[in-house]
């Protein structure tokens, strides 16, 4: 059995949670197990993912605090009075586009309501708070400091990702090697969108600024097109006619020869499905232009 290198994600994480316990003992935290919990959550893919995900939980964390403690004072403790608490505070993190914090919300009000007494509820909101607070930026300082991931090197990853699956599913319609279809296809596109909003997310927290930005950007939306091309070639079933043009530009792609077709006149069909397949062809003669004279 390969035995995989521990990566540096997993000994950040394990840094920033030994940290945040630590600093918890000295300051004699009330919830420990909550703030090491925030710092694995802070340790994200990319800084940016940090300081969001710190930033939802926290709106996570005193909203569900404070809607609590207003139950706790203004509203009998009661089945439906937690109902009506749950539905505020959905309804609230829909309102503000905090979607990403109606989960760790509805947590901290419901452990405050069920698991504490009246007396010490504020208190348990308020080092509960703390608590999450001191793990997160713990975490997303650590990831900051120290190696910081770069987003960079994923979109990288999943733009040469992309294009080899492309030119897999060129070649398998055109020479019939094997049938595929384009689910995995649209994985790689994902793939490529996810990591290219995080990039955008670092660039705009100044926290990278590559020089091929611009250029990810094009490559992105060109991707796009060539997903959509190849949509509609997969969508005619007959097996086409080439034109001349386009079979030059596959036997130099692939470097072998185009199977023998019929040389009659092009019908409709042939027609629509060559101009799709040239526009495809040339996208992705103009990436791999891009991906060669941008080092990328």
């Amino acid at each position: 059995m390969k035995v995989k290198k521990i990566g540096m994600r997993t000994i950040k994480t394990a840094l920033a949670v030994s940290l945040t316990i630590l600093i918890s003992q000295l300051f004699n935290l009330r919830s420990p197990f909550f703030a090491g919990i925030a710092a694995i959550i802070a340790m994200q893919t990319s800084v940016s993912e940090s300081f969001t995900t710190g930033k939802n939980r926290m709106y996570g964390t005193i909203l569900g605090g404070i809607v609590a403690l207003i139950f706790s004072y203004f509203a009998l403790e009661s089945v439906l009075s937690i109902g009506i608490g749950i539905i505020i505070i959905i309804y609230t993190c829909n309102l503000f586009g905090w979607k990403k914090s109606v989960q760790i919300s509805n947590m901290v009000f419901l452990s405050i309501i069920l698991n504490y007494e009246e007396g010490s509820r504020l208190n348990y909101a308020l080092y509960r708070t703390l608590d999450t607070l001191i793990g997160l930026v713990i975490g997303t300082l650590i990831n900051y400091f120290i190696v910081p991931p770069k987003a960079e090197d994923k979109i990288i990853e999943s733009i040469d990702n992309m294009y080899s699956e492309l030119k897999n599913m060129v070649e398998s319609i055109i020479w019939k090697d094997q049938n595929r279809t384009l689910e995995n296809l649209k994985k790689y596109l994902v793939d490529v969108e996810e990591n290219y909003n995080i990039l955008k997310n670092d660039v705009k927290l100044n926290l990278c600024k590559p020089d091929n930005y611009h250029n990810y950007d094009w490559i992105f939306n060109t991707f796009e097109n060539i997903y959509n091309h190849l949509s509609i070639l997969f969508a005619i079933e007959k097996t086409p006619q080439l034109t001349e043009g386009n079979k030059r530009t596959l036997e130099n792609l692939f470097h072998k020869k185009i199977p023998l077709s019929s040389n009659g006149p092009l019908d409709e069909l042939d027609l629509v499905y060559n101009y799709h397949l040239e526009k495809l062809l040339k996208g992705l003669d103009s990436i791999k232009e891009s991906l060669s004279t941008t080092n990328l």
